[in-house]
């Protein structure tokens, strides 16, 4: 059964690298190269052509290609024996080899420990392992620390763990680390303290229900970080500080989770204890996904560009807690310079379950995606658009309700007054997932009637027999522009529209 599982991996293997090399060699970018080289090939008959190329070029195709891969190519031949040990960025992945091995874990720690012995760069750049519980820690911890002897760039560690994941401290202040990858779901044993990370750039962490020491400090440190992932899984009822305050940061994405019973969820949560303090001067780019609405403090994002906003969904189904929902209002205070919003199918629920709070000027926003749960109302989209005086697009998503069978209220009621942005800016309106109904042809009827300098109306049509759309569609096509520039054209699909 061994025998048969390694010929199978290392057909895998060779597979693996002749697709590489082909998609490499007939790649536009190489093509220059490859007739540079073309005089140095022998082309007769017979004659091992790749084995020709230059070190350098095998080396490159070879950091393609998982590490294990890799170093199976050491016995083609004299010529590929040393060739891996050349490779700048190293991944050990034990995801890859057969759990019907005996022993896997053991033969995998001892594989990653003869890589980097035999490893023959003064540096590495970019070191990643990924692997299962049975890894020993002690291994991991000899592993990176070798990784930052040889002035590591990046490091990407993915592991399935069943207790605390014990860093070593060096990780956390290598002064040659660029990108750092930590997940899944890593919990710190030891203190952030002395963290120091002056040149990382780029970070990326999953967290399990992490304490102060850490959202405290380790974002703080930082001093270059211009990327920030960060996904966790929170306490809802612990006083939690997660403080990002970056000032060079220019993307930033929240994920959390608090895991919540059935009976917080049938009697109403109690409002969160955690507080998200975002403090980024220079921050262009902005997701936050939360499905609990803890209480966030968004300061100095004058330069945000644009910003996609889903939270709260747990806030919807729960009973009596408005003020909950009023969270929300935090966020948006927080984003009113953002050029481009996106506000998806929790944000647009908890907006219309919470008080009717006005909605802060968006003087910048020019680009609006709504997503609106079918089993909750349209009724803030008037406030939504006099909030934003400049808009030019607007795309509209009716969603599926959360369960089958839920009613749908759409609940439109046009305004007394048009929106100002209706007068002078809105060019570009999409209303997608409509399905034909009465109070749809009336928002689309408001639409029409009121943009003035509309050009463009796509309709997409969902859930409609060719007799059903066909008739949405002409009395869509009656109703009076205003704009006199103004086309419609629906769709079935992403990929096509017809002109009406």
């Amino acid at each position: 059964m061994g025998t048969l599982i390694f010929c199978f991996e290392w057909l895998l293997t060779e597979i693996y690298l002749l697709n590489l090399i082909f998609s490499f060699l007939f790649c536009k970018s190489t093509i220059e190269t490859m007739t540079s080289l073309s005089k140095h090939v022998n082309t007769g008959d017979g004659e091992d052509r790749i084995s020709s190329l230059p070190d350098s070029l095998l080396i490159h195709i070879l950091s393609l290609i998982p590490t294990k891969y890799a170093v199976r190519t050491s016995v083609l031949s004299l010529r590929w024996k040393d060739l891996w040990a050349f490779v700048p960025s190293l991944e050990c992945n034990e995801w890859l080899s057969a759990k019907t091995v005996p022993d896997n874990d053991l033969s995998f720690m001892n594989f990653v420990d003869r890589v980097l012995l035999l490893h023959k760069l003064p540096f590495i750049e970019k070191f990643a392992v990924r692997g299962h519980s049975g890894i020993a820690v002690s291994r991991l911890r000899e592993w990176i620390r070798v990784a930052i002897m040889h002035h590591v760039r990046a490091i990407d560690i993915q592991m399935f763990t069943d207790c605390p994941l014990s860093l070593p401290s060096e990780l956390f202040t290598c002064k040659t680390l660029i990108q750092l990858s930590l997940g899944k779901e890593l919990e710190f044993d030891t203190p952030l303290s002395s963290v120091w990370l002056p040149n990382l750039k780029d970070l990326d962490v999953s967290l399990d229900y992490p304490g102060n020491d850490i959202t405290q400090k380790l974002f703080s440190n930082c001093p270059m970080l211009e990327d920030l992932y960060i996904s966790a899984n929170m306490e809802n009822e612990k006083d939690i500080i997660l403080n990002v305050c970056a000032p060079a940061l220019k993307t930033l994405e929240l994920k959390l989770v608090a895991f919540l019973d059935f009976e917080q969820i049938d009697w109403g949560l109690v409002l969160s204890r955690n507080k998200i303090i975002i403090n980024a001067p220079v921050l262009e780019d902005l997701i936050v996904f939360d499905d609990y609405l803890p209480c966030y403090s968004l300061e100095n994002l004058s330069s945000l560009v644009s910003a996609y906003i889903n939270v709260g969904h747990w806030c919807m189904p729960a009973v009596g807690m408005k003020v909950h929902g009023n969270q929300l209002f935090k966020i948006l205070e927080g984003i009113t310079n953002v050029k481009f919003l996106t506000l998806l199918t929790a944000t647009m629920g908890v907006l219309d379950y919470a008080d009717d709070i006005k909605l802060p000027l968006f003087r910048n926003l020019i680009h609006l995606e709504l997503i609106v749960p079918g089993d909750f109302s349209w009724r803030r989209l008037p406030d939504l658009l006099c909030s934003a005086p400049n808009l030019g697009t607007l795309v509209m998503w009716k969603d599926l309700p959360y369960e089958d069978g839920d009613y749908c209220d759409f609940s439109w009621v046009e305004p007394q007054k048009a929106p100002s942005c209706f007068l002078s800016h809105l060019e570009n309106l999409s209303i997608m997932r409509f399905e034909g109904e009465d109070h749809e042809l009336e928002l689309l009827k408001y639409f029409l009637g009121n943009g003035r300098v509309l050009k463009k109306v796509l309709i997409g049509c969902c859930h409609l027999t060719p007799e059903q759309k066909t008739n949405f569609l002409e009395k869509a096509g009656q109703f009076q522009r205003i704009s006199k520039t103004c086309r419609i054209e629906h769709s079935d699909s992403p990929d096509g529209f017809e002109m009406m």
